[in-house]
């Protein structure tokens, strides 16, 4: 049986391990998103920074299913940009973090 490591992503702990790792961590989340694969991901923090980073990286999945979908000049695509533009700064607020992917 093929056991997945679990994911933690622990915002309480963040150090320049936690910065280098991030990306990675997170490229490895999202591409569980779109395959459907279950993949175990533990998520630590206050619940401000906690709340941000789900709504960033929904937002995240949403847009790049809309340009993979609709294409760039797309008015759906704009808007999913747009919401995760907002949702970027938000996370950027609460964790003083800034989003890996931009």
């Amino acid at each position: 049986m093929n056991k997945k490591v679990p994911i933690v992503i622990d915002f309480t702990k963040i150090d320049e391990s936690f910065l280098v790792a991030m990306g990675a961590r997170l490229r490895m989340v999202l591409d569980a998103l779109f395959t459907g694969e279950y993949f175990p991901v533990s998520v630590k923090g206050s619940p401000a920074q906690v709340d941000s980073f789900v709504r960033t990286l929904a937002g995240e999945k949403r847009y790049l299913s809309s340009l993979s979908q609709y294409g760039l000049n797309n008015p759906k695509t704009f808007k999913d940009k747009f919401k995760l533009d907002r949702s970027i700064k938000s996370f950027e607020r609460d964790t003083g973090l800034v989003w890996p992917f931009k």
